[in-house]
C-alpha cells in the first residue's frame, strides 16, 4: 500500500519512534560485533522507555524505514 505510506502513524506514534532512536544511538554496544552491538543497543532501548524487548525493536525498525522512505519521497516530510 504505496498510497498509505506515511499517513497510518499518527504523531504521536513518530514522536516515540524518534524518542526510542535517539536512545538507540545514545546506547552503549558492542563496537567489534555488529549483531551484539544492535542487540545490545535495542535491550537499552527497552530498559529506559519500559518497554519489552520486541516493543522496542519495533519502534527502532518502523523509524528507520520512516527514514528511508522520507529519503526516497515516498513520504511527505513533516
Amino acid at each position: 500500500m504505496p498510497e498509505l505510506r506515511g499517513i497510518q502513524a499518527t504523531p504521536e506514534v513518530k514522536e516515540e519512534w524518534k524518542i526510542a532512536y535517539e536512545h538507540y544511538v545514545r546506547a552503549p554496544g558492542d563496537r567489534f560485533d555488529k549483531k551484539k552491538d544492535r542487540t545490545d543497543r535495542i535491550n537499552y532501548v527497552a530498559e529506559k522507555m519500559n518497554l519489552t524487548r520486541k516493543q522496542a525493536k519495533r519502534r527502532v525498525r518502523n523509524f528507520e524505514a520512516w527514514q528511508r522512505n522520507m529519503k526516497k519521497g515516498l513520504v511527505a516530510r513533516e
